[in-house]
């Protein structure tokens, strides 16, 4: 997730403030052409370690990798206790939250001190201890590869577009240009859309963990006052139908969509 803006003395913080000092499934066949959608046997899939050894998330509401680690967590039956962190509060530059991401973004998971940050590795951390055969990240090199490339595309092009756009209509309250909006459809929208490609999913006909990144992200093109999701319609179909298939999205994600909706729609104004 992303700081917020300079501080009124117009210094942000630099990138790196300290210095670094089962229960699995059957296979699924790379070939099996069977959409996969969550169901209640996805829930109970987490192992009874999970269960000793409760995990704690640093977690913002309204956060894209902090709600793709949260909604692969429910899917896979994995508890977190949830550790909020406000930035309006610069909760993320304390001494005590750099000890453990030095570069002081969110989420960030701690297993009884072991510490992970970076969304995507969170996520192979817990796919491959709680459900190494999962559906989300099928036991094939091609299915992963994509997979892959579909989450380091969101994260490493798309994501510096997509944050870039965004904080200044949630941390400044300021309406977006015309220019802003261009810029956004063109990089981010197009991007997008490039990512699903022309199935019903990343990967065509199977829920995949790059969905759900991707509906993660698209919460906010989505829920934004100032854009009109009809303009993305493959975008917009895609969004509702996996609202209406993931059983944990609101839960997830409502709180984060509502803070979102209530400071954007200030900066209509």
């Amino acid at each position: 997730a992303p700081t917020p803006p300079p501080s009124k003395g117009g210094i942000r913080a630099p990138l790196l403030l300290l210095k670094q000092g089962d229960n699995a499934l059957p296979t699924i066949s790379c070939n099996e052409g069977v959409p996969v959608v969550w169901s209640a046997r996805s829930a109970a899939r987490a192992t009874e370690a999970s269960a000793a050894m409760p995990y704690t998330l640093y977690n913002i509401y309204g956060s894209p990798p902090c709600a793709l680690v949260r909604m692969l967590a429910k899917h896979i039956g994995v508890d977190l206790e949830l550790k909020n962190v406000d930035t309006f509060k610069r909760e993320h530059l304390t001494p005590e939250y750099l000890k453990i991401n030095p570069f002081h973004k969110v989420p960030t998971l701690s297993d009884e001190g072991f510490i992970i940050y970076e969304s995507s590795a969170i996520c192979y951390y817990l796919l491959r201890k709680h459900a190494p055969e999962s559906e989300l990240y099928p036991n094939c090199a091609r299915t992963r590869a994509r997979i892959d490339q579909a989450l380091a595309t969101v994260t490493s092009t798309i994501q510096p577009h997509y944050f870039n756009f965004l904080k200044p209509r949630y941390y400044d309250l300021k309406k977006p240009s015309a220019e802003e909006l261009e810029h956004f459809e063109e990089n981010v929208i197009k991007g997008f859309e490039h990512v699903l490609g022309e199935g019903n999913y990343v990967l065509g006909d199977k829920l995949s963990l790059a969905d759900l990144s991707l509906v993660a992200h698209l919460t906010l093109v989505m829920e934004m006052p100032f854009l009109d999701p009809d303009k993305y319609p493959k975008l917009k179909a895609y969004y509702n139908r996996l609202k209406a298939e993931l059983p944990y999205f609101e839960e997830v994600n409502r709180q984060g969509i509502s803070d979102l909706q209530s400071r954007t729609s200030t900066s209509l104004k």
